[in-house]
């Protein structure tokens, strides 16, 4: 089975691959991953901030906390302009047991800050995609993003097991004799990204691990 940390890596495999600036913050009670990005999408530019986090139960108030905090912190840190010719668009995600309100609320239409509720265990990620809340390129970038960064845990599970086969793969040619140097096949799809063992990896992007939220959990309603 997927757990939150392993979906956590893909992510953050998935926000390096794709150009963004990636850091770990403290959002509220949890340590979230934090990708920012500025695209150029025709004659406008786009400012993405894309964060995720483990948190155990996930219900509509935690979600809509989690969202506006990194929405904050987007504004903080935006990468580009904001104005007539520039746009935001903040994706949020949380990874654990998400109640049928979070699923909900994570679905419905929204403005530009995107709520996603990820639960590994049933094997689904809500989420709202669609609709021309921008012209039809932006809207289609926004799209994009989400779907990439925030797979369905099938999908990232999937790209796990790539990357296990891979490496132990490059990990026995480079011990092959005879071969006149250790040599490297080029990486998959997908296969390039930090692992638990890599230094690379985004470290303690995760909420609490076990029972109830950290010290404090969300602001109440």
């Amino acid at each position: 089975m997927l757990t939150p940390d392993q979906y956590l890596q893909v992510v953050a495999e998935r926000v390096q691959r794709s150009g963004g600036q990636l850091s770990t913050v403290q959002i509220g009670p949890v340590t979230a991953a934090v990708g920012l990005f500025t695209e150029s999408i025709m004659l406008s530019t786009m400012n993405y901030c894309v964060a995720a986090a483990a948190y155990p139960e996930i219900d509509e108030h935690t979600l809509f906390q989690f969202t506006g905090l990194a929405t904050q912190h987007a504004r903080a840190h935006v990468q580009g302009t904001v104005g007539w010719t520039a746009a935001s668009a903040v994706i949020a995600g949380l990874v654990g047991r998400a109640h049928p309100d979070a699923a909900t609320a994570a679905s419905a239409k929204t403005a530009n800050q995107f709520g996603v509720a990820v639960d590994p265990y049933a094997g689904m990620t809500y989420a709202w995609v669609g609709g021309k809340l921008w012209g039809a390129a932006v809207q289609g970038s926004v799209n994009a993003k989400l779907l990439f960064c925030f797979p369905q845990p099938t999908e990232a599970y999937q790209q796990l097991q790539w990357q296990a086969q891979w490496q132990a793969q490059q990990a026995g040619y480079n011990a092959a004799p005879g071969d006149g140097g250790s040599g490297s096949a080029a990486a998959p799809y997908g296969a390039s990204g930090p692992t638990s063992n890599d230094p690379g990896a985004v470290p303690g992007a995760t909420g609490p691990a076990t029972g109830g939220p950290g010290p404090g959990g969300f602001p109440g309603r």
